[in-house]
């Protein structure tokens, strides 16, 4: 693991980037924490949505919230082709980047996402600041995509947010994950928060009740809101970090 730059503070939290190699491939990440801790902290792996990147807005306030609120460090990295790891981007192309939709054909997709995940989880937690013993993820719509393999196959994950996504729906055809999370679901055991949004036009809502019914966690929940994929409204997202914090 190696840090690209100095930590940059401001309001008690501390951002630095690092790259993380695997297999020569570089995986870079950014990590939050609080700017002074008197002992270890937990932290919270957070996979961002799709044609996004590691710093979107909404991830960049929900990881500052869970630093300042709770004391919880969190770490965010490029998924495959994403962000530094390029060629998607964001697109109004209502189809979908044409990069994005041949990473779900690939069979090889989750399996190295999952690689991915659990080598910035080594390096991570080899960290003196990193509580090792209390770690989360949250990632909601392709965050659960290429999260929820994460989550079923890693011990290390204690407690996950969801959500966001199911079998049927304009996004849930583009590739090999239905098949896959069908496989993974039942192996994800640690207690889980499952955001479903009732209007969802990207995946189908019956579909994600499917999806969380097939969890195999015996602590797991579900909150629904009102309104489009992109909708959940922010005491949705609040919810999801308290559920996180007083787990870990």
């Amino acid at each position: 693991m190696d840090w690209t730059s100095e930590a940059s503070v401001a309001m008690g939290v501390a951002e630095r980037p690092f790259r993380v190699t695997r297999d020569g491939d570089t995986i870079p990440g950014i990590l939050w924490l609080p700017e002074s801790a008197s002992a270890p902290v937990p932290l919270v792996l957070m996979g961002h949505g799709g044609q996004s990147e590691k710093r979107n807005p909404n991830g960049l306030a929900l990881a500052r919230r869970f630093v300042r609120r709770h004391g919880v460090a969190v770490a965010a990295i490029d998924a495959i082709d994403h962000g530094e790891r390029g060629p998607i981007v964001v697109t109004e192309d209502p189809a979908g980047h044409p990069d994005y939709i041949a990473l779900w054909k690939n069979p090889g997709t989750f399996d190295r996402m999952n690689a991915d995940w659990r080598a910035t989880l080594d390096a991570l937690v080899s960290l003196p600041a990193i509580d090792g013993a209390r770690v989360g993820y949250w990632g909601l719509s392709m965050g659960t995509m290429l999260g929820l393999p994460f989550v079923a196959s890693e011990p290390r994950i204690k407690a996950a947010v969801l959500g966001l996504c199911g079998f049927a729906g304009p996004s849930a055809i583009r590739g090999r994950f239905g098949e896959r999370h069908r496989a993974d679901a039942p192996n994800v055991t640690v207690p889980t928060l499952f955001v479903v949004q009732w209007d969802d036009e990207r995946f189908d809502r019956v579909s994600a009740f499917e999806l969380f019914g097939m969890l195999g966690a015996s602590d797991k929940r579900m909150h629904v809101y009102p309104g489009l994929h992109a909708e959940v409204p922010p005491e949705g997202t609040d919810a999801t970090r308290e559920f996180l914090a007083a787990r870990l």
